[in-house]
């Protein structure tokens, strides 16, 4: 007999799917040094008409000239890269556009987990890696599920109640209420409001911190979740290099989570 009902998991859900929208969001977009535009921007003057670009007269001139190929050629880098908005995004098939949704939000989780006292107090009484693991799951599930075109709430819930705690959901009622509104407001936080660079990452930070926490309420059903290697798994509990272990392991279920978010819209959508 399941530990936590259908009821109550979906109660649980429906809020952590309203709230990966702005925080998803938050996370494709987060480019402190403006690469994407300055790639988006890079790729437009490629398509226009080449420009001759004037002789170079007396040292100055020959540093000037100098300096813009250097800038050339790292845009032009930067106009080919992986980066949401930039031409090479609109080309890339899914299972890259998956690998990049891994990344991002493994690097991202791995930064908070770095930062004392993201969580609070509350965060010194529980397991800090699991509830960030359990978040970057949530979130990679998700992102995935949108990049494939599933992008309805319930849908959404039923990938995330598969992949993460093996549980066949058949959801009811109203995936748009009030009460789940409100409760994906809490998650999210201030992250709506107008910030600055730093301070919007802040924001993001203690987003993804909460909607882990808001899972980790599901405890009796976390041992299901797709766990990393066992290798890492077993460096994790060793002094020392136990950090970078877990780091690892967490990165492999994170993978693992990823494969079986795109199996399972591929068996339902397919």
């Amino acid at each position: 007999m399941a530990a936590v009902s259908d009821e109550y998991m979906i109660s649980v859900l429906r809020p952590f799917v309203a709230a990966t929208g702005p925080v998803l969001s938050g996370l494709r977009d987060a480019d402190p040094f403006r690469l994407g535009r300055l790639a988006q921007r890079r790729s437009l003057e490629l398509e226009g008409p080449a420009q001759e670009e004037p002789p170079a007269k007396g040292r100055i001139g020959k540093i000037g000239r100098t300096v813009r190929r250097l800038r050339g050629r790292v845009l032009d880098r930067l106009a080919t890269s992986r980066l949401p908005g930039t031409p090479r995004w609109a080309v890339m098939s899914h299972d890259e556009r998956d690998q990049w949704w891994v990344g991002r939000v493994g690097r991202f989780t791995s930064a908070i987990a770095a930062v004392p006292g993201i969580g609070g107090a509350l965060a010194r009484r529980l397991p800090v890696s699991d509830i960030l693991g359990l978040s970057a799951q949530g979130l990679v599930v998700c992102a995935i599920a949108g990049e494939h075109g599933v992008t309805g709430r319930d849908e959404q819930v039923r990938l995330l109640a598969s992949v993460l705690f093996e549980r066949d959901l058949r959801p009811a009622g109203d995936a748009h209420g009030d009460q789940v509104e409100r409760d994906a407001a809490d998650l999210t936080g201030d992250l709506h409001g107008d910030h600055s660079g730093d301070s919007r990452l802040r924001s993001l930070a203690r987003a993804v911190w909460r909607m882990g926490r808001s899972l980790f309420a599901l405890h009796d059903e976390l041992g299901r979740r797709p766990q990393g290697r066992r290798f890492w798994r077993a460096v994790a509990n060793l002094p020392v290099v136990g950090a970078f272990g877990a780091y690892k392991a967490e990165r492999s279920g994170l993978k693992r989570a990823a494969r079986a978010a795109a199996a399972w819209v591929g068996r339902e959508h397919g």
